[in-house]
């Protein structure tokens, strides 16, 4: 019955992330469609720091690090070197996927605030980095992407073109997620995330089974950063391996659902739109758009504390109990009548 209901909620699911891809042919404003197109960003951005942190329950909050790290990598071969950022999104995924082995391998034995701790620090040393190899990366004063329409480069003129290949970018995170729920990997994963010593005395290797969703996540997180430089043409360490674009991946995951395909898309789909609308509607009074976006999620994380899917999931449950339960106090009485 349960797997039954999980099927017909994962197809509606499908629908509606199918269906967004309607809405930047349908809305004929370029100030929408740059609000769908980064909602579609944040949404795959959100799935990926999901696949590895939603799923074992560890808050990884340095994902902005592998983000910047493809971001850099699709630009800077682009100008210096005359290389399609298409290659450069495979260069970044492979220098990201290293520094998360590297990484990885030597803070994911670490629990609770200590590996917290470490990814912060891993996040702020590559900003570091970035900022002072200014012979590289030009510092602080950041990377401009030449305005040079092309697939080949990928910068278009229009938004269409990016609502495409970022949505499909999105949905290839999600499938990623979907496969990953089905896999013994993700088993291992959710059951390290329920309690990490039983599934080891279960025989799952702990250790190796995170490594490889950290570093999954950091592959998927740096083809987002390369997308996202492409986007807007410009970056500069401060902003992309801020640790505010790292709490953006937790706030969408933790508002959708954690440790679900689809939650991270569903709270990137409200909070995107809510903060960019909030902000355009809000010019009177500075960062009060902040502070009602703020409420949102305080609201949010008080009255459905596991998120916007899973809350549906369990009022699903609840509905579909109490029916059962109808069902068999109905059937109980006729057979008494039938005595």
């Amino acid at each position: 019955m349960l797997k039954n209901l999980l099927k017909k909620e994962n197809s509606v699911l499908w629908i509606i992330a199918f269906a967004s891809l309607i809405l930047p042919f349908a809305i004929d404003n370029r100030y929408y469609q740059d609000i769908i197109i980064l909602t579609f960003l944040w949404a795959g951005l959100s799935s990926s720091w999901n696949l590895y942190s939603g799923y074992c329950g560890r808050l990884s909050i340095g994902h902005a690090a592998f983000m910047g790290m493809g971001a850099y990598s699709a630009s800077l071969l682009s100008i210096n070197f005359g290389i399609t950022p298409w290659v450069g999104m495979v260069v970044g995924c492979i220098i990201s996927g290293t520094a998360a082995l590297i990484i990885g391998g030597t803070t994911l034995r670490l629990k609770g605030t200590f590996f917290v701790l470490s990814t912060i620090a891993f996040a702020e040393i590559m900003k570091t980095v970035a900022i002072t190899a200014k012979n590289v990366t030009n510092g602080s004063l950041g990377v401009q992407v030449p305005y040079d329409p092309g697939f080949a480069n990928l910068v278009f003129a229009g938004k269409i073109p990016y609502a495409l290949i970022i949505w499909g970018y999105m949905i290839l995170v999600i499938f990623i997620c979907t496969r990953l729920e089905k896999s013994k990997l993700g088993y291992g994963l959710i059951a390290v995330g329920e309690n990490q010593q039983a599934a080891e005395n279960l025989g799952v290797n702990s250790t190796k089974t995170m490594l490889i969703a950290y570093v999954l996540s950091a592959m998927l997180t740096s083809i987002g950063g390369a997308l996202f430089v492409q986007y807007v043409r410009f970056i500069e360490p401060s902003t992309i391996m801020s640790l505010a674009y790292s709490v953006n991946f937790i706030l969408y995951a933790i508002a959708g659902g954690m440790g679900t395909a689809f939650g991270p898309m569903l709270g990137a789909f409200i909070l995107v739109p809510a903060t960019n609308l909030l902000r355009g509607a809000i010019t009177g009074v500075s960062g009060l758009h902040q502070m009602i976006l703020g409420l949102i999620l305080i609201g949010i994380l008080l009255y459905r504390p596991d998120g916007i899917l899973l809350s549906i999931r369990g009022a699903m449950n609840k509905r579909r109990a109490r029916a059962m339960k109808k069902e068999e106090e109905g059937g109980g009485d006729d057979a008494a009548d039938g005595r």
